[in-house]
């Protein structure tokens, strides 16, 4: 051990940190990751031709079948669409019945009618979707198919799901679903959730989302000869003034916002709603 001052002890590896070093040292992951290396161009025409489907929430059936088509081609078990329009595939594991799930929101937040003006430059992909999540469902074929080049085995059997109705007014119907009618409900013990093009950060806890529409009702009338009767939008805007003055705590992190406002037909009529 050196004595010089600015050299720091090396400190051995943990015991997590010596598991990930054995599985990236092992030749079958090379071989995974020689795959993802020669499957590149596949990966980013899959990743095009998905986003240029149009998959707003609760229009995601088109998606989800070219979806299933790719599930098929990778060698996966059991491909299924249940009630919602989530798509399941399946991995056999070598003990265990229950699950690790790894999934990918099909949809997207863009609205039916949205131009798709999918295109690659270099090395550089575009497009409404194209990451959020066009990225993720590519990751996730791309796990199945380096597993099934590598012939990787796992102890779990891994399920495969492209949740729809994740954004905006799905309000996660897909994943709502899985976790409370599924027959998959009770035998999914980790999950693993891809999201967005970023690989720089990990999530590790689950983040709890509830979502309100308040709809303030009046009688409506004309600005001039009905002034005084209760105008909705006043009242709304007083309640949101209200509720913005709401304490949150620092521990868990909370926050709220208000996102759409709505309301009236005329600048000379007092609302019927707000």
């Amino acid at each position: 051990m050196s004595s010089r001052p600015g050299i720091e002890e090396l400190q051995p590896p943990s015991p997590v940190q010596q598991e990930v070093a054995d599985i990236a040292a092992r030749p079958e992951t090379r071989t995974a990751l020689e795959w993802l290396r020669t499957a590149e161009p596949q990966l980013a025409q899959w990743q095009m031709e998905m986003a240029a489907i149009p998959s707003p929430p609760f229009g995601e059936a088109a998606r989800g079948e070219w979806l299933k088509r790719r599930f098929q081609e990778l060698g996966l078990l059991e491909i299924r669409v249940d009630e919602v329009g989530n798509i399941f595939g399946q991995r056999q594991g070598t003990t265990g019945e229950d699950y690790v799930s790894i999934s990918a929101h099909i949809d997207t937040v863009f609205p039916d009618g949205t131009p798709l003006d999918v295109r690659q430059d270099g090395t550089r992909l575009f497009g409404p979707g194209i990451s959020d999540n066009g990225a993720g469902a590519t990751a996730m074929l791309a796990v199945a198919g380096s597993l099934r080049a590598a012939n990787i085995p796992h102890s779990l059997p891994l399920l495969f799901i492209g949740n729809v109705g994740e954004e905006g007014e799905g309000d996660l119907r897909g994943m709502r679903h899985i976790f409370t009618q599924s027959t998959y409900r009770d035998r999914i013990h980790y999950s693993v959730v891809l999201d967005g093009a970023g690989s720089d950060t990990v999530v590790s806890e689950a983040l709890g989302s509830l979502r309100f529409e308040v709809v303030v009702r009046g009688p409506g009338g004309h600005s001039w000869t009905d002034f005084g009767l209760p105008n909705p939008i006043l009242a709304l805007a007083r309640g949101i003034n209200y509720f913005s003055e709401t304490p949150l705590p620092a521990s868990p992190k909370t926050t709220f916002n208000v996102g759409v406002v709505r309301g009236g037909n005329s600048v000379n009529s007092i609302p019927e709603s707000a």
